[in-house]
């Protein structure tokens, strides 16, 4: 249900107020509703788990974790690299699902990924990557205030096209390029809340157990790489609903609209 906001210094503070109360809401079902994925789909989660518990075993048999020295001498070994390119493909393969399945109620559908979602998906990923070069480009041609814009700019931009890849991933046909960078701005900037939200604890979280690891037993190393291999599955939960929590949001100039999220 979307709230209208009367205009007016009362209408102002009664919108403000309503978004600082969605958004902590919505930052709470992102956690529950992360949580409540390894339960409910753990074959989702477990493609980020296996990859990552596999370059752990890699890692350890290396003897990455003896002393720091170790650790970055090891860190871009070829056989290493080679599991960290599967761990970021299983990583991101989970999130997306994770949000597919709250998205549209089953693992069945999240796994059933119509033609025209696929090459809407497509296309949304293709402008992602087309916005970030140009920036780029742009940024190596001028001075540094500029580039600076720029960067803020950017930011700006890419909140509202990772919305509108969201809505292709969703199927939310409603949801256009248009409208995500007008009507449903304010989604973006939710949903964008959100992922850091969950990426912030859970990476900090993430890099802290190698970091303890280093130096330890090997029972020690062997626990703690485990738990991380089991984290980084909800890790990938929590990001997955940050993108449904927030998708489902539906914030707008006119106040904070509200879908029902399970």
């Amino acid at each position: 249900m979307e709230m209208d906001v009367a205009a007016g210094p009362g209408g102002a503070v009664s919108a403000f107020v309503s978004a600082i109360r969605g958004t902590g809401r919505a930052i709470f079902d992102t956690y529950r509703i992360g949580g409540r994925t390894v339960v409910l789909a753990p074959a989702i989660v477990a493609i980020a788990i296996i990859p990552e518990l596999a370059q752990h075993c890699v890692e350890i048999s290396l003897g990455m974790f003896v002393s720091m020295a170790d650790f970055r001498a090891h860190a871009a070994d070829p056989l290493r690299m080679g599991f960290e390119y599967a761990k970021i493909a299983g990583l991101l393969v989970a999130i997306l699902l994770t949000a597919r399945f709250w998205a549209l109620g089953s693992l069945r559908a999240a796994l059933a990924i119509r033609t025209r979602t696929f090459v809407r998906l497509l296309l949304a990923l293709a402008l992602v990557a087309v916005a970030a070069y140009s920036v780029q480009a742009l940024q190596a041609r001028v001075g540094y205030g500029a580039a600076t814009i720029l960067s803020v700019g950017s930011l700006v931009l890419q909140a509202g096209l990772t919305l509108y890849v969201v809505a292709a991933l969703l199927e939310d046909a409603a949801m256009t390029l248009r409208s995500v960078f007008g009507r449903y701005w304010p989604t973006a900037i939710v949903t964008t809340i959100l992922l850091l939200s969950a990426f912030g604890p859970a990476q900090a979280l993430h890099m802290a157990t190698h970091k303890l690891a280093i130096g330890q037993p090997a029972i020690i190393v062997w626990a703690l790489m485990a738990f991380d291999g089991m984290f980084v599955g909800l890790f990938a939960a929590l990001l997955g609903a940050a993108l449904y929590v927030g998708h489902a949001s539906g914030a707008t100039w006119q106040g904070w609209g509200r879908r029902d999220v399970v």
